[in-house]
């Protein structure tokens, strides 16, 4: 059956406008790139920021890089920036979710955007400030902007999915490709900075420049929205306006209405579609990056492949690609099918088998046994890892928001939004067990 084959929508309220070019479709696939791109671009300049927090009265000639010359700020830098982006995307996207009926939608994604513009442009300014005398200084507003920044996406992300879950499922299917191709975007870019072996510091202009651009773009996506008859069709033309005057309105009528018996209504119709986004992203982040990028290639003779581009094509790129196209897939397959809970659940439950295979490749350093010895087994181990991932987990999306009906349809995608952020969260954190555990 296809997405659009039980709208939102009644015909009641007129024909439905059609949506030309398919201009909103690929408006909430910037959505999606916009409400991501931050981690990945932090992620990616994690070298550039090594770079920043480097000892700087090391002899010239040895690699700021080597374990051996790293300081305690460098060392940190990646566990500091995990934990200041998940908890905070946590404690947001379910206060979000909670208050989606009291604040209005454009003042979240406005704030939302226009936030992540202003500290990508003071993290764009950093990189041509010497920070060599202040880098504890540095290190701190850097984590400061990684847990604002984060909060920001959080709100983003959230409400991005409320809105379309407004629309015809395809558009969350939509939000999600986005968000793949902001990972296919970091993908390339790193690829790109090993080939051509630029300067640190250029690198990470390009990289924050390339994340402000986008995140203006996608605030010029967003006010675009309000300007299509089809996107003004599905959200104000029904009597369902996102952008009511919520100072109007009687807050003892808001906090009966959308109290804890309204949202308990919405978790017992979608709770199964929550677990199994929850389950798959669960699965995808306890591997993911973490183990994929410890596994080595065991080919010899050929360096460059080895040593330089195998992390980057076989780990991330190939990832990142499988998961677009799963993504972009459900779309067009959906099988199992609209309400075909156990099957869903079965698939995504199923997944967990990844969690051993990437464990048994050649992760290095390790202690367990090497049972997948050939380069080709991590290759296909990630790139099935990636598809699943897109593929499921934009199921579970498009399928939670059909449950519920259309005046519970934005806290819907919200609360969709949060599964999807505890399967991240919990993921991350279970993923440093495991690599203990090599």
């Amino acid at each position: 059956m296809d997405a659009d084959a039980e709208p939102l929508l009644t015909p009641a309220y007129g024909p439905i406008p059609k949506d030309r070019f398919y201009l909103v479709y690929f408006i909430f696939c910037l959505l999606g790139l916009g409400s991501l791109c931050p981690w990945n671009f932090f992620i990616t300049a994690s070298e550039y920021f090594k770079y920043k927090l480097r000892n700087t009265t090391m002899p010239e000639g040895l690699d700021y890089l080597n374990p051996e010359y790293q300081t305690d700020l460098q060392t940190k830098f990646e566990s500091y920036i995990t934990v200041a982006s998940t908890i905070p995307n946590l404690l947001v996207s379910f206060l979000t979710a909670l208050l989606i009926k009291r604040i209005s939608l454009k003042a979240r994604m406005y704030s939302s955007i226009i936030m992540t513009i202003l500290l990508f442009s003071l993290t764009l300014v950093l990189t041509k400030v010497n920070t060599d005398t202040w880098q504890t200084g540095f290190f701190v507003l850097t984590v400061f902007c990684v847990i604002i920044v984060s909060a920001s996406s959080s709100v983003l992300g959230a409400s991005m999915f409320g809105l379309a879950s407004l629309f015809p499922s395809r558009y969350v299917q939509a939000c999600m490709s986005g968000q793949a191709v902001g990972g296919i975007f970091a993908a390339v870019a790193n690829i790109v900075a090993l080939a051509v072996g630029s300067n640190v510091t250029q690198s990470g202009m390009g990289f924050f420049l390339a994340a402000t651009l986008t995140a203006v773009v996608t605030l010029m996506a967003y006010i675009l929205l309000y300007h299509l008859e089809f996107s003004k069709y599905h959200i104000f033309d029904i009597g369902r306006s996102l952008d009511d005057n919520v100072n109007h309105r009687d807050e003892l009528v808001i906090s009966t209405r959308y109290g804890c018996t309204y949202y308990y209504r919405i978790l017992k119709l979608i709770w199964v579609e929550g677990l199994c986004v929850c389950l798959v992203f669960f699965v995808t982040l306890s591997v993911f990056p973490s183990i994929a990028s410890a596994i080595v290639s065991t080919e010899t003779g050929a360096e460059a492949w080895s040593e330089k581009y195998f992390t980057a094509l076989v780990c991330f790129l190939l990832y990142n690609a499988g998961d677009l196209g799963g993504r972009c897939v459900s779309g067009y397959l959906q099988v199992p099918k609209f309400g075909k809970r156990c099957c869903l659940f079965m698939l995504s439950a199923l997944r967990v088998g990844f969690i051993p295979l990437l464990m048994l490749c050649n992760a290095r350093p390790r202690h367990l046994p090497v049972l997948f010895t050939h380069d080709a087994y991590p290759v296909v181990f990630i790139l099935l890892l990636g598809l699943t991932n897109g593929f499921l987990s934009t199921l579970a999306m498009m399928y939670g928001p059909k449950k519920a009906p259309p005046d519970m349809a934005e806290s819907t995608g919200a609360i969709m939004s949060v599964c999807l952020t505890i399967g991240l969260v919990t993921g991350s954190l279970f993923s440093l067990l495991l690599v203990q555990s090599l």
